[in-house]
C-alpha cells in the first residue's frame, strides 16, 4: 500500500483564482456582487502609496477612480478574499527603490488591514519581475510573486514567477484577440492548472478594453468556470493554493508498519516557513478492497472515516503537523 500526497487540495482537478489590480472601490458595486452569487473569492493588488486614494498615477487610464482603504480591505478579508502588494508608486523598481516598493509597501499594507501579505504583483510589466526585485521579495518574507505571463501554473511550478490569464475584452495590437470565456479552461483541466485571472475593475464597459472585461463578461465568466470545472474545480485566494503547495513540497512521509493488518505513517515538515498559516493536505491510500468496507484513518491513534473515492483507494484531508502520523487498518 502506499500514501501519496495530492497535487491539489480536496484531490481537485485544477485550480481557479482571479486578481484585480489596483484594488479600486468600485469593485465593491460592480465585482463583489457577482463573487458573492457564485461563491468565488477573490484577490485584490493594493498600490500602497495610494490607499484609500484617488488615483493619480502618470497617464494611468484609472486615474479619477479611488483605491480602496484599510476598512474595505479588511471587509474583502472578511469576505474570504486576499490582498498583496501591487508595489508602493507603480513605477519600474531600480535596485535602489526595492526598501520603499517592497518591504515598507508590505508593512504599511499589513498595518492597515492587520493580517499578513504573502504576495507581491508586479506592476506595469515584467519588468517588474526582474532578478533585483524576485531577490527582495524572498528577503522580505513574501512567498510568491506574480508576473503578468499568459500562461497556467502547475503543482511543480516555482512560486515566484506565477502566471496570470488576461481577462481582458481584447488583447493589445497586433493581437487583438477577443474576449474568451473559455480561456485556458481546457488547458487546466487536462493539464492539472492552476489559472489565475486578472483585469481590473469591471464596470459596465470596460474602462479600457485592453486591460479589463466588462460586468457582464465577468459574470460570463464565473458561470463558464463552475460549468466547465463541476466538481473538479477548485476556487481559492492564491494564498490559499500557496500553502497547500509550500506543505505538500515540504511534507515528508516515513513508513513505521507495513503490514497485513495494518499500515502506518508518519509526517515530517522539513523547513516549511512560519508564514504557512494553512497546512492542510489532501492523500490518497492504496487499501486492501476488505479494508474499504469501512473506510476509516487513524490520526495519532483517534479514528475518523476516510472517503472511498475508488476500487482499493481511500481519500482524507487533513491539518498536517510535525510528526503526526496516519494509520490504516
Amino acid at each position: 500500500m502506499s500514501l501519496t500526497i495530492c497535487p491539489w487540495k480536496y484531490n481537485k482537478r485544477w485550480v481557479y483564482s482571479i486578481t484585480y489590480d489596483e484594488a479600486l472601490a468600485d469593485l465593491h458595486r460592480f465585482a463583489i456582487p457577482i463573487h458573492e452569487e457564485y461563491g468565488i473569492p477573490g484577490h485584490v493588488e493594493v498600490v500602497v502609496g495610494q490607499l484609500g486614494e484617488v488615483r493619480n498615477l502618470g497617464s494611468s487610464s484609472y486615474n479619477g477612480y479611488r483605491h480602496m482603504n484599510g476598512d474595505e480591505l479588511k471587509d474583502l478579508l472578511t469576505r474570504g478574499w486576499g490582498v498583496g502588494n501591487h508595489s508602493w508608486s507603480h513605477q519600474v523598481i531600480q535596485p535602489d527603490m526595492v526598501d520603499r516598493e517592497l518591504r515598507q509597501a508590505k508593512e504599511v499594507l499589513e498595518a492597515a488591514i492587520d493580517a499578513p501579505i504573502d504576495l507581491y504583483c508586479s506592476p506595469g510589466n515584467n519588468t517588474n519581475m526582474a532578478d533585483h526585485v524576485l531577490s527582495a521579495c524572498r528577503e522580505y518574507g513574501y512567498l510568491g510573486a506574480m508576473s503578468i505571463t499568459d500562461a497556467l501554473n502547475r503543482p511543480t511550478d516555482p512560486l515566484f514567477w506565477l502566471n496570470r490569464t488576461p481577462l481582458h475584452e481584447r488583447y493589445y495590437e497586433p493581437f487583438g484577440s477577443e474576449y474568451d470565456p473559455f480561456r485556458n479552461i481546457r488547458y487546466a483541466k487536462e493539464d492539472h492548472g492552476w489559472i489565475i485571472d486578472y483585469c481590473h475593475c469591471p464596470l459596465e464597459t470596460p474602462i479600457h478594453p485592453n486591460k479589463d472585461c466588462s460586468q457582464a463578461q465577468l459574470r460570463r465568466r464565473f458561470e463558464t468556470v463552475l460549468c466547465e470545472g463541476d466538481d473538479e474545480v477548485w476556487c481559492a485566494v492564491p494564498e490559499e493554493v500557496l500553502f497547500y503547495h509550500l506543505t505538500r513540497t515540504q511534507t515528508q512521509i516515513e513508513t513505521l508498519t507495513d503490514t497485513e493488518t495494518e499500515k502506518r505513517y508518519r509526517l515530517a515538515l522539513n523547513g516549511l516557513s512560519n508564514s504557512v498559516t494553512c497546512r492542510t493536505l489532501t492523500f490518497e491510500a492504496d487499501v486492501p478492497a476488505s479494508w474499504c468496507r469501512s473506510p476509516h484513518v487513524w490520526i495519532n491513534g483517534e479514528s475518523r472515516p476516510a472517503t472511498l473515492i475508488g476500487p482499493q483507494k481511500l481519500q482524507i484531508t487533513v491539518d498536517v503537523e510535525n510528526g503526526l502520523e496516519l494509520a490504516f487498518r
